[in-house]
């Protein structure tokens, strides 16, 4: 039985459909799977990303037409008529939407080949930032319309979970968290061996892009108010704010830039730091209700957590108590959580997320899919 994913995008950091395929796979739910998404021409058109699992890539004919909305649609209809195309090649027997505007080449899919239909939102995209503008409307009225077409649908938060049953009218999604693979706590100390960062020192660390709209500056900002360095700041990645956070680090002793690691290490070094923080403002459903992969990712490693005050994320916090919550969003907020944090015991709290980390790993993940898909499979096809 041939299951096939369908991403809008050049499928170069997509862990969580890694890892669902690779455990539909294990588990002999499918014998064959394949992933299409568009191409580049930095990029290969095909890959064998594991036994029984390749990818296709698209590259566009139209890709290099302007941005403007109708060139957009002529490139979306050119990956419609080619994802066709592959799938009638391919006779798949389930058909996967790995985002809303793919939705409609699945449902077609369905509807010509006999599919069976999966909507796996990897967020509330109807609800992201900004008002009710034309593009927001037509995406929720496509929505509304494709979702009760579709099989089932799997959701990433608990919150999301109920806003799909309650806004559309549906039976309550199952829920698979965006979570890492378990693995085995190994505590390292490159940070301070590479940085000269005393042992009484406690680092924070932020960990990914550093570009605007992560609180990059909102971080530094706060560390450049503290009056000690008892707590110190490590920004380890890449992004156009590098050269402002190495800017303060020459000027503020609590503040350090780490550059990127490889992807197989990156926990190692994860794992030297005390706590990490994730900002994320509150400006729309989307970001109230998400729960990211790095909040997991941190707490695997055995770091505590400094989080904004979105509903799942410090629910989960608070839950475990494995960490603080920012209330206000600014630096003041986050020095407020800093000593908030300073007043707990942070080897429980390593412990507690470590914790919450494992109870909610991929393999507690895998087993809920895994159920999902009985139900939408017949035993006989299973």
């Amino acid at each position: 039985m041939h299951n096939v994913h369908i991403n809008m995008n050049e499928f170069t950091n997509a862990s969580r459909v890694l890892k669902q395929v690779n455990s539909l796979i294990k588990a002999k739910v499918f014998k064959k799977i394949t992933i299409i998404a568009l191409g580049s021409k930095e990029l290969p058109k095909h890959e064998h990303i594991a036994q029984d699992i390749e990818l296709y890539r698209i590259n566009l004919i139209t890709r290099n037409l302007p941005k403007s909305l109708p060139f957009q649609l002529i490139k979306y209809v050119e990956f419609l008529i080619r994802c066709l195309l592959l799938m009638r090649r391919l006779k798949p027997r389930v058909v996967n939407a790995h985002a809303l505007g793919v939705l409609p080449i699945c449902f077609l899919a369905k509807k010509l080949f006999g599919a069976r239909l999966v909507y796996d939102a990897h967020e509330l995209e109807t609800e992201q930032v900004g008002g009710m503008n034309l593009r927001k409307r037509l995406s929720k009225k496509l929505e509304k319309k494709l979702i009760h077409k579709a099989d089932m649908t799997l959701v990433v938060s608990e919150s999301i979970a109920d806003w799909y049953a309650n806004e559309y009218n549906i039976a309550r999604p199952p829920v698979v968290l965006n979570a890492p693979n378990t693995r085995e706590l190994k505590i390292n100390n490159h940070f301070r061996e590479q940085l000269g960062i005393r042992e009484d020192q406690i680092i924070l660390l932020y960990q990914g892009g550093l570009m605007p709209g992560r609180g990059v500056h909102l971080i530094l900002e706060a560390f450049k108010q503290r009056k000690d360095d008892k707590v110190v700041a490590v920004f380890m990645g890449y992004g156009s704010l590098e050269a402002d956070i190495k800017i303060a680090a020459e000027q503020h002793s609590n503040i350090y830039f780490f550059p990127a690691v490889p992807p197989q290490v990156v926990l190692e070094y994860t794992a030297s730091a005390d706590m990490g923080i994730h900002l994320i403002q509150n400006t729309c459903l989307n970001h109230n209700y998400c729960m990211p992969n790095k909040l997991f990712e941190y707490a695997m490693a055995g770091l505590p957590v400094l989080v904004s005050n979105m509903k799942d994320m410090s629910e989960l916090v608070t839950r475990y108590a494995m960490g603080a919550v920012i209330s206000d969003f600014s630096a003041e907020g986050i020095n407020q959580a800093i000593d908030n944090f300073l007043e707990q015991d942070l080897t429980s709290m390593k412990a507690n997320a470590y914790q919450a980390a494992c109870e909610n790993a991929w393999e507690v993940q895998e087993q809920k899919m895994l159920a999902a898909y009985q139900q939408l499979l017949n035993p006989a096809e299973l």
